[in-house]
């Protein structure tokens, strides 16, 4: 949402400039390096162009706030690899990371969660269609997905071994931003000192 166009300045109505008008996204971006991943992730790539014009410009540290019920496997992984491409530390602050999203949140080189933030691993999903070769290759990518997620979060520091996670993740495995932390996929919950940090306020 952007600020009204007109404002009112000594009793007379009068236009804001373009450069005025800011929303809070751009305002946090330009001024605080703060992102946000908000909503189902799918193959929109402006997140990825932001991170890498970001880090173009410095490599200064990057807060990635996630808010996601998770969504399309190849966009994650795509994303990931963009994280982990650039410079710039990315530092992930999670409210609901849930599927997809827990494997962004663990991305972090540093890994904040909200105080009631929820964190959530599953197995991936889809839909199968066609004949039954169809199903086989179907099957075979599935697995791909699920090794990959697996691969992903030894990666990013899961203190459990494949088997373990792939136990764990077999039905909708749900975490509190404690559980969160000792599993691996987060460092510390965040609060007021550190956000008053990351915004640079006195």
């Amino acid at each position: 949402m952007l600020y009204p166009r007109t404002t009112e300045l000594n009793g007379l109505e009068t236009l804001v400039e373009d450069s005025q008008c800011i929303g809070y996204k751009e305002h946090l971006a330009d001024n605080y390096r703060i992102l946000f991943l908000t909503g189902i992730i799918s193959g929109d790539t402006e997140l990825h162009n932001l991170l890498m014009s970001m880090d173009s410009i410095s490599h200064d540290p990057i807060w990635l706030v996630i808010t996601s019920l998770g969504g399309d496997l190849d966009s994650t992984f795509l994303l990931y690899d963009t994280i982990k491409l650039i410079k710039s530390p990315v530092e992930t602050i999670g409210r609901y990371c849930a599927s997809a999203a827990a494997i962004l949140l663990a991305s972090g080189s540093k890994r904040y969660l909200f105080p009631h933030a929820k964190v959530m691993l599953h197995l991936p999903a889809g839909q199968m269609g066609g004949d039954a070769r169809d199903w086989d290759i179907q099957h075979r990518q599935m697995e791909k997905y699920r090794n990959k997620v697996v691969d992903i979060l030894c990666e990013c520091g899961a203190k459990k071994n494949r088997e373990e996670i792939l136990y764990d993740i077999d039905r909708d495995f749900w975490l509190e931003p404690s559980e969160a932390i000792s599993y691996g996929l987060a460092d510390e919950v965040i609060t007021p000192e550190i956000w008053h940090e990351i915004i640079k306020e006195e």
